[in-house]
Parts: structure tokens; C-alpha cells; sequence
């Protein structure tokens, strides 16, 4: 929260974010509805009250220190400040409910309130005055905020609207905000994109549309001059700095077919098939020139320029020329590594680290003689190299051998690269691993095992939301702290963050291309130069990557869905597709876009003799099952994992997912909405998800809505849409055997199901909102929600906490005697787990941690 200075603000959505002093108004709060919970451990001295109507606006007036509250039956109240005692209540003469407020005003005199109506009409109200209320007509639909620069009220509505009126947004815009000194309105809304607009005495007019992807924007503040604070329905938090004059592009020389920056120096290549060497980037001084130089590559160490069969190679500090006894047809370069192929169909490999003794490591010539290779990279002395064609080729650099292997063909990783190019081999440091890209968009990490084979980890691709298209190039930043994957969408570079797994900027440069490099810029620690070709302009274009900082981010679009816990994990899954693994207390590790509509996830801890292994389910609308493993320090460290994923498409979506484990063996186990349930394992070999059984759910019974798994005894309890509880024993040949069959009276459906700690007890919630303790032939109400219920926690004290969609936790100390009702923050929860020895977390449009009861 140290990014937003010093200015105070009251942000919505702001969940379990503790409070700087600096922020805070006169060392006061002033929190409106529910939302004033998330501030309950983070705040000392705290006054509390609850209303019977929804706040919509609330304001202190300092002149006669009170307080004013407006609620959405448009009904005003005057309290204390010192106490919230309430003076008197004032009820406006306007029949509609309201859904949003403008309070205007110093003291209760001078006080002037503006409501936003459900049927689009703008309230104009002085409540000490003895006038009717003046109805504004002009906007179709309800009004969502109301906001003013001292002259001017500006509204936004379900009409797509913003009154002064003009027409910009295609879906419901909820929030708004204006620099009355810039004379500039910012919105947003459902699109996930900032709108700013320009206004006048005469007009208003949109100049610019900024994409944030990072869920429905609820709230935008200004902090200073034009840097925003900006709130999403998830409890993402969002500091972003706009700029009026975003695409400022420099041409900084014509008749340019190719470039390279090597440290200070500037490498260029002219299309007059001119090489230049610059020693710095102004280009005021040439240290190097060579004619009749027709192509070029790169890295960001060394530069090798070439025509038939003349190769210069330029390094920091020296310039090399070679000539071969083949005319060459391509060449790539990783650091002082240059794999090259000749007209004779060979590929030869040279180690230029010291250009007076040059050493050929490899000379092989492959099956394929179309092959040809696009990108080198060297992971623990291993060579990979990529081509055009998907293949992946290793050879060990330890051995003095010409033995290279062909890693992939183009059939093993077509469903990674498509059999398109790889585009990028970017090697994890101090492993054998490695990770690739591909013109297909997807994103694959490797290992080079000890077999000296090649096996494929896990392979993941970028969400619409993510704006990536063609990803093409890693990028380390914040000395490797952080890794950034840039490429293009569209028009646009595309910079993204592969460790947060959020945007980091996006700028227009006209569309994707094959040359380009991304510089850090000496004037500015944060700003990088990213220079490409168009046509044969070289062009130069300025980033700053601190535009959008990212306070809070639970790593989802959209509501979350699903979710598990663990000792030391938290999982949760939403409906855009997107998985986060965090820690127990919710900060994200890994995201990553898994598939659409995931529905289900499960997280499971083995804690072994020698190392922890970790595994997490996810299942979703497509029938896509997920298995992923890693150990701890190597996701930490590196992230990475392993995956493996099936779909079953006759059977339908996947509703509920579980990790068994028996005598050393996992088991993964997976429910379809066609009321099959099967169970995999993962393979001998340690390649693929194969399954071991399957059974068939009785049409009588529903289907399996949920499952939960007792290690101790080997059952499995799956609480099915049909009100019964079935017991199975999972057998070591991974089949699972009935045991029994339990008919609930309650028969609105069984959504959710929990085992207790020792395995004495299983517990069950319905669509009715009832939960049960279930025994072998009975059942026993322990408590009743208003509504559905959606999570079962049961803690190591035998305490039953439960939670629905009426937004409250119930827990109960023995059944139907005594409850603590304790209400959410979440305004929609779909899910609650446990984390950790003693931590409840609450999940629906945010997560909310809450401590031991």
C-alpha cells in the first residue's frame, strides 16, 4: 500500500489489506454496508453499527462535525461523529429505490444530495429545504455512479452513457472519475478496459481506451495529477498512470534491414548490404564497416553478419571474420554459441568465447534436409536447438562428440508447436530444464533427463484476456527476480508477466515483427526502448513498465468458482479459465490459464522422507481433467511443474475432482455431469494420466456433486444432486467398491461435503441450506442457512463451520444448541476451506481470510 503515498482514499474491494497510516481520513475509516468488515482487524479503535436499509453514500461534515448517511430508499440520517448516535432521519419524497449517491456540502445546512435512480432518473435533493425533490430525466437505464467537478454533475448509467451525454461503451459501465484540472473523466466497467474522455463547456469526447483485463471495474479514484487507483469485483487493486500522448513514435534511420545492440554499442545492417558498427547507440561514431553483407543475427552477446560463404562475428570486444567452404543458408546465436547450416545440408556448431582459438563442438547432418534451425540456446551444458519446422535437437557440450539427438520430431510436439517454428529457447539456471515458445502461442517447459532424452513438463497457453497472441521472447527483469514473456496481439506488443501472470503493458506498433529488440533505457531504471524494422525504417518507441503496478491481485477475471486448501497452499479456479496457487494465506505463486469454465480443483500435500510433492486437480466445462505435480522449491525457484491433462467429451463438464492416496499410490478422481466417475493414476513411465476404473451412478441417484476422501480408512463419500451420501473403498487396483448407500430426507440436492480431521465423521450441506452429520443409516441437522450452501470446513476441534449464499459462516458447537454467526465480506461466496492449522478462507468475488472463530 506504500504505492499510493500519501494521498487518502476509500477504495471498495480493498480485502485483508492492511491500512497505512497515511491513508487513513483525520485517523479515521468511514466504511459504508458490509465492506467495513475487511477493515476489522487492521483498524484499533473502531465504532460499529448496522443499518436495516443498503448505504449508498456516506459523508462527514466537518463544519458541524456529523456524519450523513443516504440510503437507497433515498432516506437521509444526521449522526455524531463521536459516537454514531443519530440526531434525526429525513425521508426524501421520491418513490423509486436508488442505487447510487452524491452527497455535497460542509454542514447539514448547506447540504445538497443527488441519487441515481433504478429507472435512469438523476434526484436533485436539499433536505432542508421545504422543496420537492427535482426528478432529472435523461438516462435509460439505472444510474451506477454520480460524481461532480463543482459545476457539472457527471452520471454513468446502464445505458452505456455518460450524461453530459455521449455514446462509448458497449457493456454496463460501473464506475467513473474526473480530474476537474485536466478536465478529463475516466470509466469502466464489465469491458475490463479504462475509458478517458475529454469535456468541455461544450463537448465530451473519448481519447483513449486502455485495456486492464484484470476483472469488472467497481471503483475509480484519483490520486494525483493523472496516476488512478483502480478497484475490480474481484479485490484486485490496480495503481496506473496515464498517458495523454501514449504512441510516441522516433524514426531513428531509413534504409535499415536489420539491427543489434551489443552493451553500448549499435550493430546495423543497411539494405545496400551494409554492415555498421557504432560505438554507442546515438550512432555519432563508426568503429566498424564491412560491405556486401546480406543478412544478420543476433543475441544479446554476440552478432554474426553473412553472405555466401563470408561470416563476420562481432562480440563486445572484437570483430572476427570467417570463411567457409559452403555458402551458408541460416544462422542463429546464443551467447558465444553460432549454429550454423551450409548449402551441403550439415550444421555446424561454434564456440567463439575466445575468437583467436575457434572450436567446432558439433558437425552433424540430419534425416530432414528441409530442417532448418531457428533458435540455439545451451541449459547446463546441454545444446538445444529449435527449427523451423517444431523440432527439438540436444547434444551434450560435455562430451568431445559430434552426437546430436533429435530431441521431439515434429509428430511428438506437434501439439506444441504445430509444426511452426520455435521461436524462443529460454534455459532455467543452474537445471537441465528449459522453456520454449512457438508461433502456435503456446508455452512449454522442458527437461533433459538423465537419460540423455528429452521429456516435455508441461505445455500452457494464453487466455484471450491475456492479449497474446504470438508470444515470442522471454525477457528477464528485476535482475531474474521476475520473467516476462513479450509478444504481439494484434497491432500491439504485448508485454506480459509470466510470474504474477498479469499485463504489464501494451503499446501499438503496427503489428507483430520479425526484428525487434527490447532495451533497457538509460535515462529511466523503469522505461525500456523497444526498437523494431518497419518496412526499412528502424523505429524506436518508449515503454515504461511502471504505468500499471498491481497492489492486490487474487489472479482471476471473473468470480472464483472452486476452491481447496492445504497445509500450506491455497487453490482457487474461475470461470475464465485461469488457475492460482498460492500460499496459505492467499498470495499468488503460480497462475496460469488452464481451460474455460474450470468448475472444480483439489490440492493435496505428500509429505515424503527425502522431498514434499504437491498435487492440484482442476476440472472444468469441457470435460478437460488436469493433473499437476511439483515439488515446493523448484515451483518457488523456478516455476515450474508438471501437467498432464484428458478430456472426456461424451461425458460432459466435470463437477468435482479428488486426490486419494493409498499405500504409496495417488489416485485422481474425477466426476461428469453424466454421473460417471473415474479414476486415474499416473503412468509407469511418467508421461501420461491413464485411467483404472470407472462406474456409473444410478440416474436415480444424480450425479456425483460432490466428493471428499478419508485416508485413514481408504472411502471415499461422494454427496450426490439427489440427496444421497455414497460410501466407496478405493481398492489398490484403483476401483472403487460401494459400501453404502445413505437416502438424506432433505431432498433438495447435496452441495457440499466434509470429512472431520480423525475420519469419525463426514458432514454434508444441501440446497436447502440445512447441514447434516451423517451416520451409517441417519442423519442429524447440526444447522440452517437462509440459502445454499456452498463450503463445510470441520477443524481439528470437531467445530462444524459452514457457509452459503446468504453470506453468513455458521459454526457450530454441538448440533442444533448453540451457533456464532459471523457474516462475509464476500457479496456472492461460491466455496470456503481451510489452509494451515487454523485458517478459513472465504471465496466468491474476493477472498476473505478469517482467522480461528
Amino acid at each position: 500500500m506504500e504505492h499510493l503515498g500519501e494521498y487518502p482514499l476509500l477504495l471498495d474491494h480493498i480485502i485483508q489489506s492492511e491500512i497505512s497510516a497515511e491513508l487513513l481520513l483525520d485517523n479515521k475509516v468511514i466504511t459504508c454496508a458490509k465492506f467495513d468488515q475487511k477493515y476489522a482487524e487492521h483498524v484499533d479503535n473502531r465504532l460499529e453499527e448496522e443499518f436495516p436499509e443498503h448505504i449508498i453514500g456516506c459523508k462527514e461534515l466537518d463544519e458541524d462535525d456529523k456524519i450523513v448517511t443516504v440510503t437507497s430508499r433515498n432516506t437521509l440520517t444526521i449522526r455524531k461523529c463521536s459516537d454514531l448516535d443519530i440526531e434525526s432521519t429525513i425521508q426524501c419524497d421520491y418513490f423509486a429505490t436508488s442505487i447510487c449517491s452524491l452527497i455535497h456540502g460542509d454542514s447539514v445546512a448547506s447540504c445538497h444530495v443527488f441519487f441515481g435512480s433504478v429507472i435512469g432518473d438523476l434526484i436533485d435533493w436539499k433536505p432542508n429545504e421545504d422543496k420537492k425533490p427535482v426528478m432529472r430525466k435523461g438516462h435509460k437505464g439505472m444510474i451506477f455512479s454520480i460524481v461532480t467537478d463543482e459545476t457539472r454533475i457527471f452520471t454513468i448509467s446502464d445505458d452505456r452513457t455518460v450524461r453530459i451525454t455521449i455514446f462509448g461503451h458497449t457493456a454496463r459501465p460501473f464506475a467513473i472519475s474526473i480530474d476537474t484540472v485536466h478536465f478529463t473523466i475516466y470509466t469502466g466497467g464489465i469491458e475490463q478496459t479504462l475509458f478517458c474522455w475529454k469535456y468541455d463547456n461544450d463537448s465530451i469526447k473519448l481519447f483513449q481506451k486502455i485495456p486492464l483485463s484484470f476483472g469488472v471495474i467497481r471503483k475509480i479514484t484519483k490520486i494525483d495529477n493523472n496516476l488512478l487507483a483502480i478497484s475490480s469485483q474481484n479485490g484486485d487493486l490496480l495503481k496506473i498512470r496515464i498517458n495523454e500522448n501514449p504512441y510516441v513514435l522516433e524514426i531513428l534511420k531509413e534504409d535499415v534491414v536489420n539491427f543489434a545492440h551489443l552493451k553500448d554499442r549499435l550493430v546495423i545492417l543497411t539494405s545496400k548490404n551494409e554492415l555498421f558498427v557504432y560505438d554507442s547507440a546515438l550512432m555519432d561514431r563508426i568503429v566498424f564497416r564491412s560491405k556486401e553483407m546480406k543478412h544478420m543475427a543476433s543475441s544479446e552477446e554476440s552478432v554474426v553478419a553473412w553472405k555466401d560463404k563470408i561470416m563476420i562475428l562481432i562480440s563486445e570486444g572484437s570483430v572476427t571474420r570467417l570463411t567457409l567452404s559452403m555458402n551458408i543458408i541460416s544462422i542463429s546465436v546464443y551467447m558465444n554459441y553460432v549454429t550454423i547450416k551450409t548449402i551441403d545440408g550439415y550444421i555446424q556448431v561454434y564456440d567463439f568465447y575466445d575468437p583467436e582459438h575457434l572450436r567446432c563442438l558439433n558437425r552433424f547432418r540430419l534425416k530432414n534436409a528441409a530442417m532448418i534451425p531457428s533458435v540455439t540456446s545451451v541449459a547446463h551444458r546441454t545444446l538445444i536447438i529449435g527449427t523451423t519446422h517444431g523440432e527439438i535437437y540436444h547434444s551434450d557440450l560435455r562430451n568431445d562428440t559430434d552426437k546430436v539427438l533429435l530431441s521431439l520430431t515434429r509428430q511428438d510436439s506437434y501439439e506444441i508447436f504445430g509444426g511452426k517454428e520455435v521461436t524462443c529457447i529460454h534455459p532455467i539456471p543452474k537445471t537441465t530444464m528449459f522453456m520454449t515458445l512457438g508461433k502456435t502461442g503456446i508455452w512449454s517447459t522442458m527437461r533433459v533427463t538423465p537419460e540423455d532424452t528429452v521429456k516435455v513438463m508441461n505445455s500452457r497457453s494464453f487466455s484471450a484476456a491475456s492479449r497474446v497472441a504470438w508470444p515470442s521472447k522471454f525477457i528477464e527483469w528485476k535482475n531474474g527476480q521476475e520473467l516476462l514473456i513479450a509478444g504481439f496481439y494484434g497491432t500491439s506488443l504485448v508485454i506480459w508477466n509470466s510470474t504474477t501472470g498479469l499485463p504489464v503493458s501494451e503499446i501499438y506498433c503496427g503489428g507483430g515483427h520479425r526484428i525487434w529488440q527490447l532495451n533497457p533505457s538509460s535515462s529511466d531504471e523503469h522505461s525500456f526502448n523497444f526498437d523494431y524494422i518497419r518496412e526499412t525504417e528502424y523505429c524506436r518507441q518508449k515503454i515504461d513498465f511502471t504505468e500499471k503496478v498491481s497492489l492486490i491481485s487474487t489472479a482471476h477475471s471473473s468470480t472464483i468458482f472452486a476452491a481447496s486448501g492445504s497445509e500450506n497452499y491455497l487453490v482457487t479456479v474461475s470461470l475464465d479459465g485461469h488457475l492460482s496457487i498460492g500460499t496459505n494465506k492467499g498470495n499468488p505463486i503460480l497462475t496460469m490459464f488452464v481451460g474455460e469454465n474450470l468448475l472444480s480443483t483439489d490440492v493435496y500435500e505428500n509429505h515424503g522422507e527425502k522431498q514434499s510433492e504437491v498435487f492440484v486437480l482442476t476440472g472444468g466445462g469441457k470435460s478437460k481433467f488436469s493433473v499437476f505435480r511439483f515439488q515446493p522449491d523448484d515451483l518457488k525457484k523456478y516455476n515450474v511443474f508438471w501437467l498432464r491433462s484428458v478430456a472426456r467429451p461424451d461425458e460432459g463438464r466435470i463437477v468435482a475432482v479428488k486426490t486419494c492416496r493409498l499405500q504409496n499410490q495417488n489416485y485422481f478422481i474425477a466426476s461428469y455431469s453424466s454421473g460417471v466417475i473415474e479414476i486415474f493414476k499416473i503412468s509407469k513411465d511418467d508421461n501420461n494420466l491413464e485411467s483404472t476404473s470407472r462406474i456409473e451412478i444410478e440416474d436415480s441417484l444424480g450425479i456425483g456433486a460432490k466428493m471428499d476422501y478419508c485416508e485413514k480408512d481408504g472411502k471415499l463419500f461422494v454427496g450426490t444432486s439427489g440427496s444421497y451420501v455414497l460410501a466407496y473403498i478405493l481398492k489398490e487396483n484403483g476401483r472403487l467398491e460401494e459400501e453404502n448407500k445413505l437416502k438424506l430426507s432433505d431432498r433438495s440436492g447435496v452441495t457440499s461435503i466434509a470429512i472431520s480431521p480423525d475420519g469419525s465423521a463426514h458432514f454434508v450441506g444441501c440446497d436447502s441450506g440445512h447441514v447434516y452429520q451423517c451416520h451409517a443409516t441417519e442423519t442429524t441437522k447440526i444447522h440452517s442457512h437462509l440459502s445454499t450452501v456452498v463450503g463445510i470446513v470441520v477443524d481439528k476441534n470437531d467445530l462444524v463451520h459452514s457457509t452459503s449464499l446468504d453470506c453468513v459462516v455458521l459454526t457450530s458447537y454441538e448440533p442444533s444448541k448453540f451457533h456464532l454467526r459471523k457474516p462475509t465480506i464476500i457479496d456472492m461466496p461460491n466455496g470456503m476451506v481451510r489452509t494451515g492449522e487454523s485458517t478459513i478462507i472465504v471465496v466468491g468475488d474476493g477472498i476473505q481470510i478469517m482467522k480461528k472463530f
